[in-house]
């Protein structure tokens, strides 16, 4: 147990049993992954690709916004799964994603990825994401930096 009623390896069994459901048919690389929330539910999600590549989701954000979609938005931890046998990090666009929710929450999230090797690595979405947004920046900012102004 990580924390108040996180049971890590549920999260893993979840995210291992999401990822024998990843629809990948140009890489046939399977991700699964799982979120729990500060309520204690846990959501799934796996890696869907089409033919067009750049429109294909990566598994930790179909997981978020199955959370999203019933309600929850408060994530403890996110778990990772994939066919590699050593563990497999979130990609920079999820962990951007993940810290986004964190920050929101006024926490860190966990971030536990697994291979199948049995290989896992442990650690913050804040020890591993250090880019992305200023902690301070808020949705206003981001719409201002869209106007567009005329130089003529």
């Amino acid at each position: 147990m990580y924390g108040a009623g996180m049971d890590i390896e549920e999260l893993i069994r979840v995210a291992s049993l999401a990822r024998s459901k990843a629809c990948v048919p140009l890489s046939r690389f399977r991700v699964g992954a799982a979120v729990i929330t500060a309520s204690g539910a846990i959501f799934e999600g796996c890696n869907t690709e089409c033919i067009i590549p750049v429109l294909g989701v990566c598994a930790e954000r179909n997981a978020i916004n199955h959370a999203i979609i019933h309600g929850e938005q408060e994530f403890l931890a996110v778990a990772v799964v994939s066919d590699l046998s050593s563990a497999l990090l979130p990609c920079g666009a999820c962990l951007q994603y993940i810290q986004e929710f964190a920050r929101e929450g006024g926490r860190d999230i966990l971030i536990v990825s697994q291979g199948a090797s049995g290989e896992r690595i442990v650690a913050s979405v804040n020890e591993l994401f250090k880019g992305g947004f200023p902690a301070d920046t808020s949705y206003r900012d981001v719409q201002e930096s869209f106007r567009w102004t005329s130089d003529s």
